[in-house]
């Protein structure tokens, strides 16, 4: 229960207030690990810091800590306990509470479990090792984490991806990531792929996470439409949610792509493709303002009629 009031939670604050009525009395790792991840990335990078400073987040830093150390903490949890591990770590990341140095021991750790079980965790877990690992790192078992990414890439949602493109971002920019360049490149195209397939922004991202998807992209030099133009029209959707600052950088980046924003929406009017040994005509559509699809709020609640009157004396008495 006290997970998926977690998951649930709609921001930062709400699942602080569960981590302080529950922390003592019931916890438990795999919990506290969603807790002080979803805490950082239901926050801002300046909120990030004053929960950083909280005393509730800082003893539930503390705990977690505790379980990273301890190598035989977790292993009454099984196969899950590597994913809870990764969890933690990717939090006390995100909240500054760890750096990648201070996180080496328990990431090789990790590694080695993953390999034991042949890699049979969820693609996430593998996405979150990707991005966790310093960059460079040669490791012994971490040069198979491409090969084994590009071989599940249709099992990746868009924080995987946020998180894929991130890590190529980081070892492109350093000219030593852990992936070589070919392998890189191999990986690029799948996720361009996966960046293709509809639905996929569907998952929990924010509007600060798909600017900087779009900045990644642009670091990584992708010039493939077909990937930035659904990416392109989720940011155009959720225009309204971006800071002025985040604004100006998705189009800079958009514009770096030679794919200006505002021409991620096909061209309005009738096009003509052959598909096989058939000609197929397809129309588009100019999207209108004020014809998009408007997000339930506390004020957009539709309102009782009121009461009506009877003058019927009659009807009254029945």
């Amino acid at each position: 229960p006290i997970l998926r009031e977690i998951e649930r939670a709609k921001s930062a604050t709400a699942v602080v207030q569960t981590v302080r009525r529950c922390l003592d009395a019931q916890w438990d790792p795999r919990w506290g690990a969603e807790a002080l991840y979803s805490i950082a990335k239901r926050s801002t990078a300046r909120t990030r810091k004053e929960w950083a400073a909280d005393a509730g987040v800082q003893k539930l830093a503390d705990k977690l800590r505790k379980v990273v150390r301890d190598r035989e903490s977790l292993t009454s949890l099984g196969k899950e306990g590597v994913d809870v591990l990764l969890v933690a770590l990717d939090g006390l990341r995100r909240m500054g509470f760890q750096e990648a140095d201070d996180q080496k021991e328990a990431l090789d750790r990790a590694t080695l479990l993953l390999v034991a079980d042949k890699w049979d965790h969820p693609v996430k877990s593998l996405a979150r090792l990707f991005w966790l690992l310093p960059k460079g790192s040669p490791g012994d078992f971490s040069c198979l984490l491409p090969a084994q990414l590009r071989a599940r890439a249709a099992d990746l949602d868009g924080p995987d991806v946020a998180l894929l493109v991130a890590t190529m971002r980081r070892g492109e920019e350093a000219k030593n990531g852990g992936a070589s360049r070919g392998e890189a490149a191999a990986l690029l195209a799948k996720v361009l792929a996966r960046l293709r397939s509809p639905g996929l922004f569907a998952a929990n991202l924010s509007a600060t996470d798909l600017v900087e998807l779009a900045e990644g992209l642009r670091a990584l030099d992708a010039q493939d439409e077909a990937a930035l133009r659904p990416l392109g029209q989720e940011i155009l959707r959720r225009r309204g949610e971006l800071t002025p600052d985040e604004s100006h950088r998705v189009h800079a980046a958009y514009q770096a792509m030679k794919l200006p924003l505002p021409q991620v929406w096909t061209q309005p009017g009738a096009a003509t493709k052959r598909s096989g040994a058939e000609l197929v005509t397809t129309q588009a559509f100019a999207p209108q303002e004020g014809h998009e699809k408007k997000r339930r709020g506390n004020h957009d609640i539709e309102r009782v009629s009121p009461p009506r009157v009877v003058r019927d004396y009659k009807m009254m008495s029945y």
